[in-house]
């Protein structure tokens, strides 16, 4: 499964640290290889049928999943526990 980024995200990427950035391009190329069966500490389901969260360490990237592409409509990085819902609506209004 082909992962695409929007502009957004490819701005937020090209900010991150050398190390935060290494992380999610290796746990990206494991969801290009493998697609779903890389397991639930990488990837995660998000209330809406085709939203998905990919886990790379702290950064968390939204993937819309149409058909065999994934596109990545925003990302953040996590400060705290739980997702906060307006980064989930915004994804959701994105795919």
């Amino acid at each position: 499964m082909k992962v695409y980024f929007s502009e957004e995200v490819v701005d937020f990427v090209e900010s991150l640290t050398l190390t935060d950035h290494t992380r999610l391009q290796r746990i990206r190329k494991l969801f290009e290889d493998y697609g779903f069966q890389i397991g639930s500490k990488y990837i995660k389901k998000i209330r809406k049928a085709n939203l998905w969260e990919l886990r790379a360490g702290k950064i968390r990237l939204f993937l819309c999943i149409k058909g065999k592409e994934a596109n990545g409509v925003h990302i953040i990085i996590k400060k705290s526990q739980k997702l906060p819902l307006r980064d989930i609506k915004l994804a959701e209004k994105r795919c």
